[in-house]
């Protein structure tokens, strides 16, 4: 598995695992913490969750459980919208720690862009890895702009964005933007759109020709084509899924290269074809949804 080095000197592998609504959103019991086990089997060490997504125990108990070291882990939470601000920030952190049953995180993110309470909440994170709790900071569903307003008073820059990013909403500008900054970008929901939207199947970039061409012609998934997209230009990748066959594909990208023009005719399916949340006025939304 391939690792990406950070701008602050830190590995992260280049495929995690995704946590979002196993089972369902909030779901946080036996069968979640089975199938993140199932992921460390198959050889996951990057595990994404949030205190929003309400399985942080599940996270927990399944890396307890694997019986590897803490330290082989790589292991990232968000700050939720309704955990914003400076001391409710830290409040945030020892409740993930607490259900993870860790001391620290490897990277604390803000889940959404929330411009009023950017300053006090990244200075809040910006004391946590002062003292180690964090070990690298970054951000979720931020634009350029929210960037630009946080690079005006943060004293430790992002090393990291994880947006929506699929065949169908490739991101280009924003992409470009973060890589010109030194932040690595990560792609939530990266074959376009999970379990949790009402999405059909015939809808989605894995239906498209192109990419059931490309399928064919390595004798892979459409799945490993999208993802295979990604990690060639250098993107990180979360995908999620409950299936032993779907786990295992996932994370076996090895075996084919795509060619240029194969990556530029992915690249051209782009639709600016949000499946989530709208990070111009999500917060707002969001502050209806509390942590569970």
């Amino acid at each position: 598995m391939q690792n990406i080095q950070l701008r602050d000197g830190r590995s992260i592998p280049q495929v995690g695992f995704g946590t979002a609504a196993i089972g369902e959103m909030h779901q946080d019991d036996g069968y979640v913490k089975d199938t993140i086990l199932k992921a460390i089997d198959a050889g996951y060490r990057h595990i994404d969750t949030a205190s929003f997504y309400g399985n942080e125990r599940s996270v927990g108990q399944a890396i307890a459980e694997s019986r590897l070291q803490r330290e082989q882990f790589f292991i990232t939470t968000k700050v939720w919208d309704t955990q914003q601000g400076y001391q409710s920030t830290f409040k945030a952190m020892d409740e993930s720690l607490e259900r993870l049953q860790m001391d620290y995180v490897d990277l604390y993110l803000v889940h959404w862009p929330y411009p009023e309470k950017t300053r006090p909440t990244w200075q809040a994170m910006e004391k946590l890895h002062a003292e180690g709790i964090a070990k690298s900071l970054g951000l979720s569903n931020f634009r350029k702009q929210d960037i630009q307003q946080l690079f005006e008073i943060a004293e430790i820059k992002p090393v990291y964005n994880q947006i929506e990013l699929h065949p169908y909403l490739t991101q280009k500008p924003l992409v470009e933007y973060c890589e010109s900054k030194g932040i690595a970008v990560s792609c939530w929901s990266p074959l376009g759109s999970g379990s949790w939207s009402d999405v059909k199947a015939e809808d989605k970039p894995v239906a498209e020709k192109v990419i059931n061409d490309m399928a064919e012609k390595y004798e892979v998934s459409t799945g490993q084509i999208i993802l295979k997209w990604d990690i060639q230009q250098g993107r990180i990748v979360i995908p999620k899924s409950e299936s032993e066959k779907h786990i295992a594909a996932n994370l076996a990208l090895d075996g084919f290269t795509l060619t240029d023009d194969e990556l530029n005719a992915i690249d051209a399916l782009n639709k600016d074809l949000c499946f989530g949340g709208d990070p111009d006025n999500a917060w707002q939304e969001n502050l209806e949804r509390p942590v569970p």
